[in-house]
Formats: C-alpha cells, sequence, structure tokens
C-alpha cells in the first residue's frame, strides 16, 4: 500500500521550458492527498528554492516537510527550521573551491544560508546559469577571500575531460563526492548525502515527531537524473519519468508513457495508481 509520493523537481514534477508545474500533475498530485496519501518533494535544490512548488501543491495540508540538497537537508517549511541538516565542513569546503577554481568554469556553491547564493561571475548573472536554483535566492558574487561553509557546489561543463578531473580529484576525498544532476552540471557534495537517505531520515522524522508511520516499501517516488538513483533504486515504487537517465531506467519499478514537459506523474498516477485507490 502507498501512503506516500515523493517527487523530484526539475525534470520531473515541472516543465524544462517554464520550470512550472503543469495542471495536471498539481491536480493529480491535490488528488492523492484527498485520498490521505502525504506529498512531499526530494531535490537537489536548497530549501529556499523550492518553497513555491511546496505551496502549490498544499503540501502542508499534510505534511510539512521537504527534502532539499539531494537528501541533505529535511526541511520544515511551515516554521523554516531543519529537522536535519548535513553540510560539508569549513576545511572540505576551501579544498572542493580550490578544485573548482584550478578547474575555471562558472559555478554556484549553495551555503548554509538558506536565502543566499554565491556565483563565480557577472557572466553567470547575466546569462541566468543555474538560475534554476537560485531564482527565488538573492545571488551574489563569490568573493574568493570569504568562502561561506557549503551544502554543495554546482559546476557547470559538458567537457568531458573536466567533468572526469574534477571526479578524480574529488575521489580521493574521505568525505565529499561528485553527483551528476544533468547535461552540463555536476555536483560536489557529502559522501553520505543521497535522496534515499534523506527519505529514510524524513520517516524517522515523521515517526518521532508527528507520530505518522509510514514504512520504506510503501513510498512511490518519481526522478529523472543521476542524484535520483539511490532513491529509484531502493524505493519499493521507483518510477523513472520517459526523459529520465538510461541508468536510471535501468533500476526502475516502472517508467512513465510521457514526459516531464507533458505531466508524466500525472498520466502515471491516473492510469497506474488512481484504479486501484478506488473513489
Amino acid at each position: 500500500m502507498i501512503k506516500m509520493v515523493i517527487c523530484d523537481i526539475d525534470g520531473t514534477l515541472i516543465r524544462n521550458t517554464d520550470k512550472e508545474i503543469p495542471g495536471a500533475n498539481i491536480t493529480a498530485l491535490k488528488k492523492l492527498q484527498e485520498k490521505g496519501i502525504l506529498v512531499t518533494l526530494a531535490t537537489g535544490r536548497v530549501p529556499g528554492a523550492l518553497r513555491k512548488y511546496a505551496q502549490e501543491l498544499s503540501i502542508t495540508k499534510n505534511i510539512n516537510y521537504v527534502i532539499g540538497a539531494n537528501g541533505g537537508a529535511v526541511y520544515n517549511i511551515a516554521n523554516n527550521t531543519f529537522a536535519y541538516d548535513e553540510k560539508a565542513s569549513m576545511e572540505d569546503t576551501k579544498w572542493a573551491m580550490e578544485l573548482v577554481k584550478k578547474l575555471g568554469t562558472d559555478f554556484y556553491l549553495a551555503p548554509i544560508a538558506e536565502n543566499l547564493a554565491f556565483v563565480s561571475s557577472q557572466y553567470v548573472l547575466d546569462n541566468n546559469l543555474f538560475y534554476f536554483d537560485y531564482k527565488f535566492l538573492t545571488a551574489k558574487i563569490l568573493d574568493w577571500n570569504n568562502i561561506p561553509q557549503m551544502r554543495k557546489v554546482v559546476v557547470a561543463t559538458s567537457d568531458q575531460a573536466k567533468q572526469n578531473w574534477l571526479r578524480q580529484q574529488v575521489g580521493v576525498s574521505e568525505t565529499l563526492r561528485t553527483e551528476k544532476t544533468g547535461y552540463g552540471y555536476i555536483e560536489i557534495i557529502p559522501k553520505n548525502v543521497n535522496k534515499w537517505e534523506g527519505i529514510v531520515r524524513l520517516l524517522e522524522i515523521l515517526r518521532e515527531e508527528e507520530g505518522i508511520d509510514i514504512e520504506t516499501d510503501e513510498i512511490l517516488c518519481f526522478g529523472d537524473q543521476m542524484n535520483d538513483y539511490e532513491m529509484i533504486k531502493n524505493a519499493k515504487y521507483g518510477v523513472a519519468l520517459s526523459n529520465a537517465t538510461p541508468e536510471l531506467k535501468e533500476v526502475a519499478w516502472k517508467v512513465t508513457a510521457l514526459d516531464n514537459n507533458n505531466a508524466g506523474i500525472a498520466d502515471f498516477l491516473e492510469k497506474e495508481i488512481f484504479p486501484h485507490l478506488g473513489e
């Protein structure tokens, strides 16, 4: 029995073109909530950059928590506090940023201050690079003499040689790892952070703080990229969007017929889930 549905945002819940949730997805996910099934989000975005979508889905009517920073944060959007918060140490932050500096590409650094974002240059701001992540935050150009403690840093490069170099360099770290989150983007995040771990933390919090008992095999998850891999692989009902990476489709329970631009989530729910829930 499914008791909770968890959605990735970019490439899954929202359209690529305007970064908005298709109306059909909103309707279907609200319909789930009316039937007593909890709905929440699990995204690579920091919590401040996902509030808009949580509000559009009326998530707080049933649950106050969302999962952000690729599983590194469980955030209570009702009272703006962290129920779980995993971040890189200051030492790791400085080491990671030295690698990024050597790489010489544009980047976006998500600090522990939830209302801020730091980027590499004015070019990033002028051309809206990473805009999907810091759209709802105050973006500033990074002062290399005053690097803030990070949750993650996102590097923009489609150069495979540069991506491989970064993976190799970060690969020697005992506390950091890389994660590919979309074409042309690679992130540096704490090694023990992934969306499935964030879900496990969320279930613990719901049980202890809210008295809501949900098991890991009672969750349906939607995703599209490799930062969804652990979530889709470990969930009993892990669903990859039709636009997902081949690697994700291989470990998914099922794959949607439609992509994120055409409300693939709503179409899947209407065909595969609602018929089994009854009216």
